[in-house]
């Protein structure tokens, strides 16, 4: 049995890197008595998969992870058990059975969404100003620290939407899939702003066709939901 679950990152729990929420989810299935699916070979581990990672210190209203069992359980008794044994700062919000061959989450993700907030918002009128100014170019480029010295990359092609919203906010939809990944700090840094103090990922998405699918709505590939248009912001 496969299931799938949807969880928020916050408080503390931010701090986790993507190594630290593996082992702890492992420890809290564990905790919890599941049957846990593992895998074959000499290091045997529970067969788990998690959606793309998450940057430390940034909260997120959706992550995703898929886990398996060696026994059908009831997904609202999954979440019950697995909440008990999860630390402060992340919240369970769905549990959900899939099909078997439903393709892992970092193949089909390729989207996600982003708000951003400054402790000191800047002027809303110039933030929409630069908004505008980075959308209406065809080529930016970044830099990007990497073994072999910095390279350059343009981040252009992958911010989908970019838009202005009350309170002096910036929300984003980039590109967060295998073949490239536009991070929120580079799109300010590249609008000429200062760094923000705190940056929340609101969504992820399977963005096909001009419109977007939720993790929830893929659930088997047979049967494709259609999904909504290409919008979130």
């Amino acid at each position: 049995m496969r299931l799938r679950i949807k969880y928020s990152k916050g408080g503390q729990a931010v701090f986790l890197g993507h190594l630290e929420m593996l082992r702890l989810w492992q420890r809290a299935m564990r905790r919890a008595g599941l049957p846990l699916a593992y895998s074959h070979g000499f290091n045997p581990h529970p067969r788990l998969a998690f959606g793309p990672a998450l940057a430390v210190g940034i909260e997120s209203l959706a992550e995703y992870l898929d886990m398996e069992l060696t026994a059908p359980l009831d997904p609202v008794e999954v979440k019950e058990r697995l909440q008990a044994e999860l630390p402060a700062g992340l919240e369970i919000l769905l549990v959900f059975a899939i099909s078997d061959q439903a393709p892992a989450l970092t193949a089909i993700i390729n989207t996600a969404a982003y708000r951003v907030a400054w402790e000191e918002p800047p002027d809303p009128k110039i933030l929409q100003e630069k908004a505008e100014t980075f959308l209406s170019q065809q080529v930016v480029r970044v830099s990007r620290p990497g073994k072999e010295g910095a390279r350059v990359k343009d981040i252009r092609p992958g911010v989908f939407q970019l838009a202005v919203k009350p309170g002096a906010t910036l929300e984003m939809l980039l590109e967060c899939s295998s073949r490239g990944v536009v991070r929120p700090e580079e799109v300010v840094g590249a609008m000429a702003l200062e760094g923000p103090s705190r940056v929340i990922r609101t969504g992820l998405f399977i963005r096909r066709d001009g419109r977007l699918l939720t993790p929830e709505e893929y659930v088997d590939p047979q049967f494709p939901a259609r999904g909504r248009k290409c919008s979130v912001l």
